[in-house]
């Protein structure tokens, strides 16, 4: 009986979710599907959100890295140990960042129609995901959302906001409700994704959790933005002591590493995205059952099984400009070291008008 609920509430949500248009003809993202798609993340602190960024750009990393940090004996890593653990690993370093977050990396691994599709707009549209981070910040503040307290501390320089810890040895990861957060939503046919959580309580549209996370420096905070020149500034040397100094970074900006496996593509001519896709899907299936021990990424017993949620939104995860209401889940421990995050469904393809940025 359960397993037939649980398809029945599959079926019932799919015919429920909105069906996300077709990218444009030359093959971009729109301003209007990247709000919608960075909705969720944009007022993540600035070391956060670039490591989810650049790691969204390796989904097959993701996948692994996360199937790895699940396992008993990985899952209670930390400090020294984890840096250690990870150093002969072939991951980019910004999925060995994100192991400091289990919560947001299970979410990028689970989503991974959304994570292909972050990583594709920020490998061949970077200047325009940072523009649009920063709208969707300029939104917060106008709505009166985006303000320094116990988590965070936001700085205005001149037309950028930066969000950073208050402590900068414990990251605070924000679950927020975009369509409180940011005000009415502004694209009424791409209303905004979200990641809800079981049993949050929102306060003006936000849910802290009930702990930071503790940063470990050896695989943390070897590189920074530079919002004015849409770029990603890299500590050469610890990104190669990170890398266990395997295809060393010579350049003090960050650079996407297109033959390594699993990666995506950035665009060619000639070379259509889902051919790209279908060859993403087959290296994951080749990794399946493999060395890794990786199990499917469709799992029902992951978080996108519709069983867990009482309520479909939670599951759902697109709101249509309404305030999402969240029923009591049952109660969790968290160690110290846990993000919270969950619930989010990803777009499947995009389209839409263009619209310029306002600054």
């Amino acid at each position: 009986m359960k397993v037939l609920f649980a398809c029945w509430m599959a079926l019932l949500l799919s015919l429920a979710s909105p069906v996300a248009p077709a990218q444009a003809a030359d093959g971009k993202f729109t301003k209007q599907q990247l709000d919608q798609m960075l909705a969720p993340i944009a007022l993540y602190p600035d070391d956060l959100l670039s490591n989810v960024l650049m790691a969204s750009t390796y989904p097959l990393d993701v996948v692994e890295a996360q199937r790895w940090r699940q396992e008993p004996e990985n899952a209670k890593l930390a400090g020294d140990a984890l840096t250690d653990a990870v150093k002969s690993k072939d991951w980019d370093p910004s999925i060995k960042a994100l192991l400091l977050f289990p919560d947001v990396l299970t979410t990028l691994s689970e989503k991974l129609d959304w994570t292909q599709n972050l990583g594709t707009a920020f490998l061949n549209q970077q200047s325009e995901v940072m523009d649009q981070i920063q709208f969707l910040r300029s939104k917060a503040d106008a709505s009166g959302h985006l303000k320094s307290n116990a988590q965070q501390k936001v700085i205005r320089q001149d037309d950028d906001y930066i969000i950073e810890p208050v402590a900068p040895d414990v990251v605070y990861v924000p679950v927020y409700e975009p369509d409180v957060v940011y005000g009415p939503w502004w694209y009424p046919d791409y209303p905004p994704y979200y990641w809800g959580y079981p049993g949050a309580v929102f306060d003006n549209g936000f849910w802290w959790g009930a702990a930071g996370v503790a940063i470990v420096g050896g695989i943390w905070g070897w590189n920074r933005w530079d919002w004015r020149r849409h770029d990603i500034h890299v500590d050469v040397n610890k990104w190669n002591r990170i890398n266990d100094n395997r295809n060393r970074m010579v350049s003090d900006h960050w650079k996407h590493n297109p033959h390594h496996s699993g990666a995506v593509r950035p665009r060619e001519k000639g070379i259509e995205r889902a051919e790209q896709r279908r060859e993403l899907s087959k290296d994951l299936r080749g990794k399946e059952g493999g060395r890794t021990g990786m199990k499917n990424v469709n799992n029902k017993s992951s978080a996108r099984d519709p069983s867990r949620f009482r309520d479909k939104k939670q599951f759902h995860g697109p709101a249509r400009n309404t305030r999402a209401k969240f029923t009591a889940g049952p109660k969790r421990s968290f160690n110290r070291g846990t993000a919270h995050v969950r619930s989010f469904n990803a777009p499947r393809s995009h389209g839409g008008a263009r619209r310029g940025r306002r600054r």
